[in-house]
């Protein structure tokens, strides 16, 4: 089928917006091979219900993404006036409601906020590590599960095998592997898809920033403002809690480019 998308970069982790109308259960195939033809995506995301006025955001896995969903509330807006916001909400796989976007044009980009799915839970799990049991501070947010590593624990040529060993231990269609650096203010992030069999070292990773905000702050057990360093970028994360221990708030902020609209043939 003839497929029209527009490929947008938030903080480098670049998005494949597609705007054509895909089943459902044939948009994981869709993606893998727009992936393998499009050699600087990391993801792919399908822009459901535009036709009729009711968008939605569904992921290549159906996992939760939040520079994605950044990136499709600023498509959405891509023709408002510099200097000019609007807010919106928007459904997205793998979040049980409609999340809460704010976008601002400026000249040549978007700074997009999004009020991220708060964690499930977060846990300290016992994995192997270069066949080594850790111990490892563990996120779980709605659609994706994030494992915090210490950069110096594995080399990245270890990092993949390792993360798709941990396929059958973590739930979700989606689990990430931050390398955090000790500083705790940097990170890089491998993800691994499991319906699209795709592991990828993002440049930027929103979910992976909120899943470390959230982790500083359990563990600071204080709200955080922090700017988290990335191989394409920085992204801010703030969280907001009650009296200094649950977790109420949770946005991610950064920067979107909206770049150009291709169309192409792919066979489903």
């Amino acid at each position: 089928m003839e497929l029209r998308y527009t490929v947008i970069d938030p903080t480098k982790n670049i998005t494949l917006l597609v705007t054509t109308p895909v089943p459902r259960d044939v948009q994981p195939r869709v993606a893998a091979e727009l992936l393998r033809r499009e050699k600087d995506a990391e993801q792919v995301g399908f822009a459901e219900g535009l036709a009729a006025g009711d968008p939605r955001l569904q992921m290549m896995g159906g996992e939760f993404c939040g520079n994605a969903t950044m990136s499709m509330a600023a498509w959405l807006h891509r023709d408002l006036p510099i200097g000019e916001s609007r807010a919106l909400t928007l459904p997205v796989s793998g979040a049980s409601a409609p999340v809460a976007c704010r976008v601002t044009r400026l000249d040549g980009c978007f700074i997009g906020t999004v009020a991220m799915p708060l964690p499930e839970r977060i846990e300290t799990l016992s994995l192997p590590v270069c066949g080594v049991m850790q111990s490892l501070p563990t996120v779980f947010l709605p659609g994706i599960s994030h494992v915090i590593v210490p950069a110096d624990m594995i080399g990245r040529d270890r990092a993949e095998e390792t993360l798709r060993s941990w396929s059958h231990l973590l739930p979700g269609e989606a689990m990430g592997l931050l390398l955090l650096a000790e500083d705790q203010t940097s990170f890089a992030p491998l993800v691994y898809v499991k319906p699209t069999d795709s592991c990828v070292w993002e440049r930027g990773c929103g979910s992976g920033s909120a899943a470390i905000g959230a982790w500083l702050t359990s563990v600071r057990g204080a709200d955080q403002c922090v700017s988290l360093g990335q191989p394409g970028g920085v992204i801010q994360v703030v969280t907001r809690t009650e009296d200094g221990a649950s977790l109420i708030g949770l946005t991610i902020t950064g920067t979107v480019v909206i770049g150009q609209t291709k169309t192409d043939n792919i066979p489903l």
